[in-house]
């Protein structure tokens, strides 16, 4: 296939840096154009206030990194990562109780976003062809006379806000994330914005980082590496997670639903803590050392720009990843399907070559597809939640009641804790629940589980006491 002169990509996020990977191989050049300045070595970077908090690199998502990156788990382990079994290796509270302790065979790299991108960038930077402009605004696209066709963007610098330029491409990639202002470029050009769908329970979360105490300091009932305490809809708004990060770190997340907005100041956040369905968080963070001041984060809403139905049609421009598709983060589907994104963004040019007059509307078409799984978990949760805003399709409202039984009662078998684990990390599609076999062993677990309903202990998991100190892998 003869490659094309050059590509842009807008923002250098994990979606933008793998759109950006894919691209390499198709067209002489390709540049990132990014408003932040990034910084030489895991460090955070103003365009990115999310990494402050928790993230999650799904399953999934591990694995496709790998392979657009090869050597990328080990480089990351190498600097310090944790790598972990979410089924042996979390202290997990569910809304029935304490998961039981297994091994799943689901692994997670657990570092910060800022480690993650760091990696990533240091290995896209090794191919030649794949430049960066940084401290560069994007304020328009550039297109033809009868606007077909994208020519390139219009750029302003983000330093002195005065200093503007172009950049001439053949193809526009719009990774810029859950702010992307795509939709006004498109509507100052003459062309309409693409229907937005939002969806929003109106969630907020806090998080601080610590230094983890030595592990001669931690009880020995601590066998967890990583905590997850879930909210319980109608008794308790607040959620908490206690993830490891590199150099002996904890990052512990509080997020609060249906406006129940974790404080950002310390005594606010450390009272939050308290409020969680068991004290396991708030005891942690006592042996350990604050670094951090509280930082909060409110822009959760769930918001799908249906490019895939967009009416009109502009050659050479796609937008990837949250530019199109973001999800509550929350859930931590985001790096994962980015990296799901630019993928198909590959599938689609391999398949029918670049400047094939339907490429760019195929792409959306098989992007809306992979979102759909995601986006269906995601504000299928949320509707859960009294206050959500949004329009529920007759889809929700026929699934979401059983898939929420599923997950309710996933504790009681483990065929259907292993299988919704997988269809969580995305390595399975959500149809997988819904098999009659998998739905009748659901069935007869939630028979069984309203006739022997215990009041739920939450002090601490499950485990007994004497079984902490010494438990291996079955």
């Amino acid at each position: 296939m003869t490659k094309q002169q050059h590509a842009i990509v807008i923002g250098g996020s994990m979606a933008g840096m793998c759109a950006a990977r894919i691209l390499a191989d198709h067209f002489e050049k390709v540049t990132i154009v990014d408003r932040d300045h990034y910084p030489d070595g895991a460090f955070e970077r103003a365009g990115v206030p999310q990494s402050r908090h928790v993230h999650v690199l799904l399953a999934r998502g591990r694995i496709e990194l790998e392979n657009l990156f090869p050597g990328f788990e080990q480089t990351v382990l190498s600097r310090g990562a944790l790598d972990t079994d979410f089924g042996w290796d979390f202290a997990a509270l569910r809304a029935n109780g304490w998961a039981p302790r297994e091994v799943y065979g689901i692994k997670l790299l657990h570092g910060s976003r800022v480690l993650l991108e760091s990696v990533v960038r240091e290995m896209l930077r090794k191919h030649s062809n794949v430049g960066f402009v940084e401290g560069a605004r994007i304020t328009g696209l550039l297109v033809n006379e009868n606007r077909s066709r994208v020519l390139g963007v219009k750029t302003i610098s983000s330093d002195d806000r005065e200093t503007t330029s172009e950049l001439r491409a053949d193809f526009v990639v719009d990774a810029s994330g859950r702010s992307s202002k795509a939709p006004n470029w498109l509507q100052e050009i003459g062309l309409p914005a693409p229907e937005e769908i939002v969806v929003d329970s109106h969630g907020g979360y806090a998080s601080r980082w610590f230094q983890a105490p030595a592990p001669e300091m931690r009880p020995k009932e601590w066998w967890w590496k990583a905590a997850w305490i879930d909210p319980k809809i109608g008794e308790n708004p607040y959620a908490g997670v206690l993830f490891p990060v590199e150099n002996n770190r904890w990052v512990v997340t509080v997020a609060g639903i249906a406006k129940n907005y974790p404080p950002n100041d310390e005594a606010g956040y450390t009272e939050v803590l308290t409020k969680l369905r068991s004290p396991l968080l708030s005891e942690a963070v006592k042996l350990a050392t604050p670094i951090s001041t509280v930082y909060s984060h409110r822009s959760m809403a769930n918001r799908w720009r249906r490019y895939d139905k967009w009416p009109a049609k502009l050659a050479g421009f796609v937008a990837l990843g949250d530019a199109a598709c973001a999800f509550n983060p929350v859930y931590g589907q985001g790096m994962t399907t980015g990296a799901l994104s630019a993928l198909t963004l590959r599938d689609t040019i391999v398949a029918l070559g670049l400047g094939h007059a339907e490429l760019e509307g195929k792409f959306y078409a098989a992007q809306a597809e992979l979102q759909k799984a995601p986006w269906g978990m995601a504000t299928g949760a949320d509707f859960a939640i009294p206050g959500v805003v949004g329009h529920k399709p007759m889809s929700n409202r026929i699934f979401d009641p059983i898939f929420g039984l599923i997950m309710q009662h996933s504790a009681d078998d483990p065929v259907v804790r292993m299988t919704v684990g997988k269809v969580i990390h995305m390595l399975r599609p959500p149809s997988d629940l819904f098999a009659p076999s998998l739905l009748g062993r659901a069935a007869l677990n939630v028979v069984r589980g309203v006739a022997k309903r215990k009041p739920v202990k939450t002090s601490y998991p499950a485990m007994p006491p004497a079984q902490w100190a010494n438990a291996t892998p079955a």
